[in-house]
């Protein structure tokens, strides 16, 4: 029965490919990485975000093993079918026409707006919601509104996310530097409130064993649960073409290519206008190529390798062949010196624990020539975790995860070529020599209810001059004005009904920065905070 399952699943989804993708904040993704743990479904989740439609998939295939969940996670399945029956039918080749209009439906779940038959599909849903956050005995207010969709039509896919905020106080980061909060693209600040927006969008045409789209919206690419090295949320979303192709169940590979924003101003493009003070500029283009490779030999183990290139000034058209080796890529174009990395991670699943352990290694700008020569491998960076699925108590996760990188990784000297958008990383958000101890202890009461006792440890030292990485000896990580960040909390997430969430917490934080102007001094010394979050859609 089960096998049959199978050849019908596969055969569903080769005739009616379709891609939509689930934001990477998303909870079904925790969700779907413990079932994988526990050996109900087969997923890799290492390069984010998916598509609706293999999410389906994998909530199906989790309904053939309900005897291996909890009473929990079995009232957790039937949630999140409800947000992907769209996606079910579809890969049931069903006919089923249906409207919801602002109702709470047997089948879909709560929805404002949804509309679907056997060719299109069309789900609408408002963003609205509340934060407050205090912050050493300083008060922090945020509001949020604004709108997604996504649908279908025949293989065609296609989503849009806009999100208008708004933070009131007296003490507001506007940098974010180094924070795990995402960053901004600031549209107005007065002092004491400060206007920015989240927007993204996608439109896709997939076929049987691959997909094509162009999109704004996050990528993620690495293992950490913390923090990603390679690709991450950090930097504001930006336009990317992405080309993804699965033709064998053992191998995928994903090629993108996008515009990033440098700050850069091209000095060629300044213009007086006719009212002084109101003069015109252009920042230097700047872009991103980058591919990924990632091997499925057996079902509890992958291994990913792959390669990016950051490049300025023109579009280099080398760059737009997706199976070309971009670091000869650059040799061949010697007179731009582009900024190349390469990077790997690996996971390794050990099913007898419900445990995984998994890694992810970074090198930006290797040279070898110079390496034998007795100079330096260039930065490094590596992540190492483990994650376990219900140790000793039902329902719960535990993480353990280590992070560190080398002085002047994500550095580069020419300041167009940092790997960088917006002037934040697009790797890890703890930056450049630094590292990061994280640990946290998950536990799931009922349906969509987590409790999360979590601590963090983050050490970087001084900003580093860009001169410094070609000087001997290289200075060693953490060298220079120390920062340190002591965090331990508890946090309770409620995900009341679809789309509808609820978030309080409480932590005790100690900052100290030895470096003058890094860290706002508001956000410096040791102290309780606490906040709490409610809204739908975000």
């Amino acid at each position: 029965m089960y096998k049959a399952f199978l050849i019908f699943l596969f055969s569903a989804s080769a005739l009616l490919p379709q891609v939509v993708f689930e934001p990477e904040y998303s909870s079904v993704y925790n969700f779907l990485n413990r079932l994988a743990l526990k050996e109900v479904v087969v997923l890799n989740d290492e390069i984010r975000p998916l598509s609706r439609l293999l999410i389906a998939e994998k909530l199906i295939e989790a309904e053939c093993n309900l005897e291996e969940l909890t009473s929990v996670e079995r009232k957790e399945l039937i949630y999140y079918k409800k947000d992907f029956e769209p996606e079910i039918l579809i890969l049931r080749e069903s006919e089923k026409k249906e409207t919801v209009i602002f109702n709470d439906n047997n089948d879909f779940g709560f929805r404002p707006f949804l509309y679907r038959d056997k060719n299109f599909t069309f789900t609408a849903d408002p963003v609205l919601g509340f934060e407050y956050n205090n912050f050493h005995y300083d008060n922090e207010r945020l509001r949020f509104n604004g709108l997604s969709f996504h649908g279908y039509y025949d293989n065609i896919g296609y989503s849009f996310y806009f999100r208008d905020n708004e933070i009131s106080g007296n003490s507001i980061d506007l940098e974010r530097k180094i924070s795990p909060l995402p960053g901004i693209v600031r549209h107005s600040f007065d002092g004491e409130n400060l206007q920015f927006s989240f927007v993204r969008g996608s439109v896709s045409y997939s076929w049987s064993w691959g997909s094509f789209d162009f999109s704004k919206e996050d990528i993620i690419w690495g293992s950490g649960r913390r923090g990603q090295l390679i690709l991450s949320s950090k930097p504001p979303s930006f336009p990317f073409i992405r080309l993804i192709l699965k033709p064998v169940d053992w191998l995928q590979f994903q090629y993108v290519h996008g515009w990033l924003e440098s700050g850069v101003i091209d000095s060629n493009s300044f213009r007086y206008t006719l009212v002084n003070g109101r003069e015109t500029y252009n920042h230097i283009s700047k872009y991103i190529a980058a591919h990924i490779i990632s091997l499925y030999p057996f079902k509890n183990f992958s291994f990913s390798l792959g390669e990016s290139v950051i490049y300025s000034e023109r579009l280099e058209p080398l760059y737009f062949i997706p199976v070309l080796f971009f670091r000869l890529a650059d040799h061949y174009n010697s007179d731009t010196g582009d900024n190349a990395q390469i990077f790997f991670n690996s996971v390794y699943k050990f099913y007898p624990l419900k445990s995984k352990i998994y890694g992810t290694f970074f090198i930006d700008e290797l040279s070898i020539t110079n390496l034998f020569k007795g100079g330096n491998l260039s930065s490094l960076g590596y992540t190492v975790g483990i994650n376990f699925i219900d140790p000793i108590i039902e329902n719960s996760e535990l993480i353990i995860e280590y992070t560190r990188t080398d002085p002047f990784l994500y550095m580069n000297s020419n300041d167009v070529q940092l790997y960088s958008s917006h002037g934040y990383q697009l790797g890890h958000w703890i930056g450049s020599n630094a590292d990061q101890f994280f640990i946290s202890l998950r536990k799931w009461i009922v349906r969509g209810l987590m409790i999360n006792l979590w601590g963090e440890i983050v050490r970087k030292g001084q900003t580093e001059l860009p001169k410094q990485q070609y000087e001997l000896p290289y200075p060693p990580v953490l060298y220079g004005e120390r920062f340190s960040m002591k965090t331990i909390g508890i946090e309770a997430e409620y995900e009341i009904f679809r789309k509808l969430f609820g978030k309080i917490y409480f932590n005790y934080s100690d900052i100290s920065d030895e470096e003058e102007g890094r860290t706002p001094g508001f956000k410096t010394g040791a102290g309780n905070n606490f906040g709490f979050t409610i809204g739908y859609g975000f």
